[in-house]
């Protein structure tokens, strides 16, 4: 961007609930920045915290005129984007997790490559930090930064130049991207829950009956509207981990879960082959065994299996405890692994269970075979 046209005015919006261990870092590392404090407007919106979360905020919203803080009382995530991005100014918007810390400079880099690169969101890689010192938390860690951990997600395992992807963190978005993909899809998730409070329901971009994976779904739905986004290897965000494996358990059991229920509620889902393999694996697991009570042979296969997933997982283990220049960790890793691995298949596995059972699916289902008869039905009319 040239050094005679003024930044534009930029909001950042952060969702949150419960984050009071986090809050502090996260809005530090956005107000200090480097963006002029003139042209920056921070919208945090809480989802009625109630472990003094609210009395962080209430700090900075008083010490800091850039911050503003909004009550979220549906306590959702995409209801409290869509509610941040009805007060939003500007021509461009962030979406950063209270998790996060950004690098110094990150919201400047981000607006100069929008500007330059004709994208419609930017976004740095993820450096996945442990929130303690404790070995477990450094392991899990350690795994979330790993190929054998995400798959081929690239804002988590790095690129080496800019490149086109299908999904971003902490991204910076043209303000545009949303009315466009609102005007491309405007019932996405107005097809809430039964039973949902419907006064809670915020109307926007995001789907609200999307508890977890709003993100990819709106990505999803940019790209078929035409948007492309772009991640910069340059510039990079800290997200903390979680530090107890009865919590990181509980994360991918839920990430399982909501990879697979977004079918119900959402006509621009999709799911990639990063996120099925868990469920192949649960699903191998089970149908051997299963197989073996009547063909004692099948668990043989259910052996190969294991003893396959074990030599993979031993092998990255080790090379990430080598990485991470703690050998110690590949104790822990193969563990963190599996925990990772059967938690989201078996999530999978409940969410697919689940799907199966929701009216809105079928209807779903329904409407999409319609809309692809259409056009057979008018060729021959």
């Amino acid at each position: 961007m040239s050094s005679q046209q003024p930044l534009p005015f930029v909001t950042v919006l952060v969702p949150c609930r419960n984050e009071q261990a986090f809050i502090a870092g996260c809005l530090d590392s956005i107000v200090h920045n480097g963006y002029p404090s003139d042209r920056l407007l921070v919208l945090v919106i809480d989802g009625m915290s109630d472990d003094g979360t609210r009395a962080v905020l209430k700090a900075y919203a008083r010490d800091q005129p850039c911050v503003r803080v909004i009550d979220n009382h549906g306590r959702t995530t995409p209801q409290a984007l869509n509610l941040g991005l009805r007060e939003a100014r500007g021509a461009v918007v962030f979406r950063v997790d209270a998790h996060a810390c950004l690098a110094p400079g990150y919201l400047r880099r981000c607006v100069d490559a929008l500007q330059e690169s004709g994208a419609d969101v930017v976004c740095g890689i993820m450096r996945t930090v442990a929130s303690t010192a404790s070995p477990m938390g450094r392991a899990i860690a350690a795994a979330l930064g790993h190929p054998f951990g995400v798959g081929n997600s690239y804002f988590r395992i790095h690129v080496s130049r800019p490149t086109w992807v299908d999904t971003v963190f902490c991204g910076c978005y043209r303000r545009e991207a949303f009315d466009r993909v609102l005007a491309s899809d405007p019932g996405a998730g107005h097809e809430a829950e039964r039973g949902r409070d419907s006064a809670s329901e915020t109307r926007g971009p995001f789907n609200v009956a999307l508890i977890r994976g709003q993100d990819m779904d709106f990505s999803v739905r940019l790209r078929k509207a035409g948007g492309r986004m772009l991640l910069l290897p340059d510039i990079s965000t800290d997200y903390y981990a979680r530090s107890t494996i009865r919590s990181f358990w509980t994360q991918n059991w839920s990430n399982g879960v909501w990879a697979i229920l977004p079918f119900a509620y959402s006509s621009g889902t999709s799911i990639s082959l990063r996120h099925l393999i868990p469920l192949g694996f649960v699903l191998s697991l089970v149908a051997t065994a299963a197989a073996g009570l009547v063909l004692p042979a099948s668990l043989w296969v259910s052996a190969g299996i294991m003893s396959l997933y074990g030599l993979v997982n031993l092998t990255a283990s080790l090379q990430a405890a080598w990485r991470e220049r703690s050998m110690g960790l590949g104790i822990l890793l193969p563990f963190v692994f599996l925990t990772l691995h059967v938690g989201y298949g078996i999530g999978s596995l409940w969410g697919a269970l689940r799907l199966f059972g929701l009216p809105q699916f079928w209807r779903r289902l329904g409407w999409t075979v319609a809309r692809r008869a259409e056009p057979v039905s008018e060729a021959r009319s």
